[in-house]
């Protein structure tokens, strides 16, 4: 099994609770669900996204191809890498119809080269926002697959449209025209939709969100265990003022953490400790058994850490702020 592939038996987690009732489309109470629902029975995307994931799994399982997709991760920048370059052509085609209604009713042909070079830089930031958002759509689970693949078809005519305009353009000399402005409407309409499934993706089924954004204390001392019930390198879960907290007994040191990835909400109980982090069973993150730090992607969030002293032969922890 690759680094990209999940053990079938976890479930993610998000603040205690899991997510499947309402990620397999069976519940269409609204439009953003019976659109969801749709998209995620369609066999047609089936038929895409399953040799296509399979194919990228494969591709990126070599350790410079790895690198590589961490990096598209947005694991170096601490933020996912996806929506901010999905900024630039949004804004560079915003632009770019903006400047064609002006250049056409106020009969401004200057104007032309200015939209055209606005649909080239969207164009360039297109492509590599799909690049990034591709490294991201492979860590996800099918009912987010098939929105994705949806999200990236309709994204990817946009931009076919967008080109389209801008040969149309340089085949005028650059000179604005209602046919190139048309076809870039067109697309820009496409765009909209795109977004409109990315934000599903994201506010509806939770895709690329930090799973520990609403963890909390304990902010005083508190026990957790007894520290003779620690196992040199065991990986112990437990639940402490509401919160899931995973002890780790290494060389004598007591580690406290958060037990659920940031990535994907995975019980990271289920993990390993390799050298002096905690390995995400799921994706191979690594996080830092001292701060709880990213050592190594796709996560781009730290997980909570927990301050550790023993009274008494118990274990005491609080959150660190």
């Amino acid at each position: 099994m690759s680094d990209f592939q999940r053990a079938p038996i976890l479930i993610p987690e998000t603040n205690g609770q899991n997510r499947e009732g309402r990620r397999d489309g069976r519940t269409e109470r609204d439009l953003t669900e019976r659109i969801s629902a749709r998209i995620i029975r369609s066999n047609l995307l089936k038929k895409i996204s399953v040799p296509l994931d399979t194919f990228l799994n494969h591709c990126f399982q070599a350790p410079a191809m790895r690198r590589v997709k961490i990096f598209l991760n947005g694991t170096w920048a601490g933020h996912p890498l996806h929506p901010a370059l999905t900024d630039i052509p949004i804004g560079a085609w915003t632009l770019a119809i903006v400047l064609d209604l002006i250049g056409l009713l106020f009969r401004l042909p200057q104007l032309g080269l200015a939209s055209s070079i606005a649909i080239g830089v969207g164009v360039v930031g297109a492509l590599s926002a799909a690049a990034a958002g591709l490294m991201d759509w492979m860590d996800v689970d099918p009912p987010e697959k098939a929105i994705g693949a949806f999200h990236a078809t309709v994204n990817v005519s946009a931009t076919l449209l967008f080109l389209a305009s801008f040969l149309i353009r340089w085949g005028q000399h650059w000179q604005p025209g209602w046919g190139a402005f048309a076809v870039a409407s067109a697309g820009y309409l496409l765009v909209m939709l795109g977004g409109y499934l990315g934000g599903i993706m994201v506010f509806h089924m939770g895709v690329m969100i930090n799973r520990n954004a609403y963890r909390s204390g304990p902010d005083d001392f508190t026990p957790a265990a007894a520290a003779g019930d620690l196992v040199e390198g065991q990986l112990k879960r437990l639940t402490i003022a509401e919160q899931p907290i995973l002890l780790v007994k290494l060389d004598g040191k007591i580690h406290a953490l958060g037990a659920v990835c940031s990535h994907y909400g995975v019980p990271l109980n289920e993990g390993t400790v390799v050298g002096r982090t905690i390995e995400c069973p799921w994706h191979a993150s690594r996080f830092s058994l001292e701060d709880g730090r990213v050592v190594r992607g796709p996560a781009c969030d730290a997980i909570p850490a927990y301050d550790c002293r023993i009274v008494n032969h118990q274990v005491q922890i609080k959150i660190r702020r």
